[in-house]
């Protein structure tokens, strides 16, 4: 009895072993990876200013997922007759979709959605802080350059949302601006 038992064990784990797990994306390939220099032209506070930064994603088809940081420090404010720098940046999700990428020329979609901070600086010293949601979705054209890099021109919109600690010169309209973006995705395609 005791054998049969065993005999009947092993074949029970062997038959559940061999059963294949159903997942909610099993029919994705990953295809490839990539690492991104992004430069954005938009306008905080009415001031024509480019973010600078880069991501890297995993692609899966068409897809891709990823993460992304963008910032810069360029633009300016006045507060009670002082002059503020106003620092910038976001961080986070990067989704994107590039239907027929194996063409010269194609449509690239994609959007940040991400957390960040603004800061009213004087020379480095921070006065005023807080943070902020951004979401930035765009649409384009990508360009097959080489195997290993492709460029994409896009235009979109920043959606800033969150700004209610910075003095009352600064709204989540200064920070929400139409945006160009030039993407440089390098890697494996």
């Amino acid at each position: 009895m005791r054998n049969l038992l065993i005999a009947v064990s092993f074949l029970t784990a062997c038959t559940l072993q061999a059963q294949r797990h159903q997942t909610i994306f099993g029919d994705l390939n990953v295809v490839g990876a990539f690492g991104s220099p992004i430069v954005e032209i938009s306008s905080i506070n009415g001031e024509s200013i480019s973010d600078v930064g880069g991501g890297g994603a995993l692609i899966l088809e068409d897809f891709f997922i990823g993460w992304y940081g963008l910032g810069n420090d360029l633009a300016k404010v006045s507060v009670s007759q002082e002059l503020y720098d106003i620092r910038f940046k976001h961080n986070g999700f990067w989704l994107g979709y590039v239907p027929k990428s194996y063409k010269v020329a194609h449509l690239y979609g994609s959007a940040r959605i991400g957390w960040g901070r603004t800061e009213l600086r004087q020379s480095k010293q921070t006065f005023y802080s807080d943070r902020v949601f951004v979401m930035t979705p765009e649409l384009g054209v990508e360009f097959n350059v080489f195997d290993f890099f492709k460029l994409a021109v896009t235009g979109g919109y920043r959606w800033v949302n969150g700004v209610d600690r910075l003095p009352s010169e600064l709204d989540n309209k200064s920070f929400s601006s139409p945006v160009g973006t030039f993407t440089f995705r390098l890697g494996g395609f």
